[in-house]
């Protein structure tokens, strides 16, 4: 059973300390396809804090309370579909994840963007808070068309906590198993939806903005160029890549939604599910960040350092999510379909405090 005004305030009181500490939250996924037409998902986290998180496995059937603004509750449901994604500090409020039809939906920072609705007393029997959405959208939605119109039939609404003085900005990506993906962003009072046909997501600025990005390097490509003359003198190119010379290697949103487009839409696609799970981690480890490249000050002048605490790459055909994290390098895999489905209560898989097993080569030697 669900309590969401404890899990909620939990999260945001969370949220609010990794704001006070460094305010950035750079998270990136990119979408991956394969020439079999099964579909993956590959994303990062990042955090300053310690996120502590595991696996959360939900079952059909369960009840969910939702918190509406004033402390007062709001949207009732029980969840239709099972699923499951990386929680936070063993609470069950859900980041990313997918459920049992494929479909998936990830949770991305959006500060200085995200207005969320107004919601009156009398809406409160159908307002989510941004916490809720998550398990609401997995327990409750198949199809990238059930999530436009069930979506169109609630609110999202924004809570003010004490202890940041502001509410949560975040955005969403979800994507189902045919590769359609949306973009979902509580701008201007109301809930924006946008057709994601790039499949590349990350923070602020809008998505739009992203996109409008890009045309700023079209000149960006796989191909190398060809030497050319300055008056009689004949420029070669320096090694190889120069196609790409230029590409943005900062961590700044801007940058890495720049990055994660141009590496993703260049690369030879895999011929099937291994293979592009495989090409899916070779491409988000061109957007993850060590401990020490990004920090910031927090109010009394101590620094904060946002890194990668753990990837993800999602096979939306087989439902199953694959993870590492910082300390463990190691990839591993749960597989929902071998979960209980209609269990009768939620379930964790740690991915954290897990050492790595490094295999010894050394009797292979020949």
């Amino acid at each position: 059973m669900y309590q969401a005004k404890v899990s909620y305030f939990f999260l945001i009181t969370f949220i609010a300390t990794i704001i006070v500490s460094v305010p950035v939250w750079a998270c990136t996924g990119i979408r991956v396809k394969a020439l079999n037409d099964s579909v993956f998902f590959a994303r990062t986290m990042e955090f300053a804090t310690e996120m502590q998180s595991s696996i959360m496995f939900v079952p059909q059937d369960q009840a969910w309370q939702a918190s509406a603004p004033d402390g007062k509750p709001g949207m009732k449901w029980k969840n239709t579909y099972a699923y499951m994604g990386p929680n936070a500090f063993g609470e069950e409020v859900l980041i990313e994840g997918v459920n049992e039809k494929g479909l998936y939906i990830g949770g991305f920072w959006f500060p200085g963007e995200a207005q969320y609705q107004t919601v009156t007393p009398a809406e409160y029997s159908k307002t989510l808070s941004p916490a809720d959405f998550g398990n609401w959208i997995l327990g409750n939605c198949a199809t990238i068309d059930d999530v436009r119109k069930k979506t169109a039939t609630i609110r999202i609404a924004g809570v003010v906590l004490e202890a940041m003085g502001r509410v949560p900005p975040v955005h969403w990506y979800v994507m189902d198993s045919t590769g359609r993906a949306l973009v979902i962003e509580p701008v201007e009072g109301g809930i924006k939806i946008t057709e994601n046909q790039i499949g590349i997501f990350t923070n602020s600025p809008s998505f739009d903005w992203h996109l409008t990005n890009l045309r700023n390097y079209v000149n960006l490509g796989k191909d190398n160029v060809e030497p050319g003359l300055l008056g009689n003198l004949e420029v070669a190119p320096i090694g190889q890549g120069s196609g790409m010379l230029g590409l943005p290697g900062d961590f700044t949103p801007p940058s890495r939604f720049v990055r994660a487009a141009f590496l993703a839409n260049a690369v030879d696609p895999a011929k099937d599910a291994d293979g592009a799970i495989n090409l899916a981690w070779n491409l988000i480890s061109n957007i993850t960040i060590p401990i020490g490249a990004v920090r910031a000050k927090d109010k009394k002048g101590a620094f904060g350092y946002d890194y990668t605490q753990w990837a993800t790459v999602y096979d939306l055909s087989r439902k199953s999510v694959y993870f590492r994290t910082y300390y463990n390098q190691d990839i591993r895999v749960v597989h929902l379909e071998k979960l209980p489905l209609n269990g009768k209560k939620i379930l964790f898989i740690p991915m954290c405090g897990v050492k790595s097993s490094y295999r010894d080569m050394t009797d292979q030697a020949k």
